[in-house]
């Protein structure tokens, strides 16, 4: 089974490419998860591979004010991408539950970018790739799709005005 998302994250993490080995567990509530030490209760084993794929708004000291990185995952927990991203310091945009702390860096985009990052309606995630092996045949079964719309009209005014 492989698995492969698109997501849109605050800033860009200092490696261009690696791997978030962080167990998971229940935050305070029931729905939200953040990561956990090994030893805690209901830790389990989250593993995220990323690979930063587009900078938006680069500064000359290697920094940006976002990126869209692709991430593919070992493991499948709940909200891993979403907590793995913010753990290492770049929460998804439009993430409510893991990124509202970052929600204010908006204003430090030029136009388009800021009116298109505030009225993005969800977490900037999508699952665009998925590969199995059939259980009956035993073939490769291989799945893509784009972009939705809506990340590609972020990502669009993203990179308008980025020097």
């Amino acid at each position: 089974l492989e698995r492969a998302y698109r997501a849109v994250v605050w800033g860009r993490p200092r490696q261009l490419k690696g791997k978030i080995d962080a167990p998971l567990g229940r935050a305070g509530d029931r729905t939200k998860r953040a990561v956990k030490r090994e030893d805690s209760d209901d830790a389990r084993e989250a593993i995220t591979h990323y690979e930063v794929v587009e900078r938006y708004h680069e500064k000359p000291d290697g920094t940006s004010l976002a990126s869209t990185v692709e991430c593919h995952l070992e493991t499948g927990r709940t909200h891993q991408i979403r907590v793995h991203m913010a753990h290492i310091g770049h929460p998804l945009i439009g993430d409510p539950d893991y990124g509202a702390a970052f929600r204010t860096k908006a204003n430090l985009l030029p136009e388009p970018a800021r009116a298109a990052v505030n009225r993005f309606p969800r977490q900037a995630l999508h699952a665009f790739m998925l590969q199995f092996e059939h259980p009956a045949t035993g073939e490769t079964m291989h799945f893509e799709t784009p972009v939705p719309a809506d990340m590609q009209e972020l990502i669009a005014a993203l990179r308008a005005g980025a020097p």
